[in-house]
C-alpha cells in the first residue's frame, strides 16, 4: 500500500532531494548522482521521488537555479561589508574562485558531464541558465555601483577569463590561486571605477 504525503510531507521531502543532490553533485557529479542514490539518502521510495519531480533533470535544474541565486546572495555580502564596494566586488571574486576551485563537479560547465547534463535540456532552460549567469554579474556590478571602463562584452570576458583560471589544473592550485589574485590584482582598477555615491 502507497503512502500518502500532506503538502508539508512533500515539500520537506523536495527540500531534503535538493539538499542531497547538491552535496551529492559536489562530491560525485552529475552522472553519479542518481535517483536510487539519492531516494536511499533521503529515506523515500523511487515512486515519492516522482510525485515531486518528472526526472532527475529537473531537480538538477531547481539545485543550480538554487546555486546561482546563493552565489550573488554571498558575493552581495562581500560587497555590502566593505567601504571600498570595488574591494568588496573582488573578495566576491575570490570566493567564487575558492568554490570552483572546491566544487568543481558543480561549476565546471566546459565538462563532458555539464554537456551530458545540458543536452537533456530543453534549449529555453539552457538559455535561461547562461541568462542568469551573466545577470549573476551585471547584478553584483550594480550592487558595488561600479562604472565599467571597457565596452561590457569585454569586461565580462575579462572576468570570466580570470576566474575560469581555477578551473585550468587542480594540481597546482596554489600557484594558480596565485596567478588568480595576480591577475585580479593588476586587472580589476582597469575594468572599473567606483560610481559615485
Amino acid at each position: 500500500m502507497s503512502k500518502k504525503f500532506s503538502e508539508s510531507d512533500l515539500k520537506e521531502i523536495k527540500k531534503k532531494l535538493q539538499e542531497a543532490c547538491l552535496e551529492s553533485w559536489k562530491i560525485r557529479g552529475y552522472k553519479q548522482t542518481n535517483i536510487p542514490l539519492l531516494t536511499k539518502t533521503v529515506g523515500i521510495s523511487s515512486g515519492a521521488f516522482y510525485l515531486i519531480y518528472k526526472r532527475k533533470e529537473d531537480l538538477f535544474l531547481e539545485v543550480l537555479e538554487n546555486v546561482q541565486d546563493n552565489l550573488l546572495m554571498t558575493w552581495s555580502k562581500f560587497i555590502e561589508e566593505e567601504n571600498q564596494k570595488i574591494e568588496g566586488f573582488k573578495k566576491g571574486l575570490q570566493w567564487l574562485f575558492h568554490e570552483f576551485q572546491t566544487f568543481p563537479n558543480l561549476y565546471d560547465m566546459n565538462s563532458a558531464e555539464y554537456d551530458l547534463f545540458l543536452a537533456k535540456l530543453p534549449t529555453d532552460k539552457i538559455e535561461e541558465l547562461k541568462q542568469k549567469s551573466a545577470e549573476l554579474f551585471e547584478q553584483a556590478i550594480s550592487q558595488a555601483n561600479l562604472k565599467l571602463l571597457l565596452p561590457e562584452d569585454e569586461v565580462m570576458n575579462i572576468i570570466h577569463s580570470i576566474l575560469f583560471l581555477s578551473l585550468v589544473d587542480r594540481d597546482t592550485l596554489q600557484g594558480t590561486e596565485k596567478t588568480f589574485n595576480f591577475l585580479l590584482d593588476h586587472t580589476l582598477y582597469d575594468l572599473f571605477e567606483e560610481g559615485k555615491k
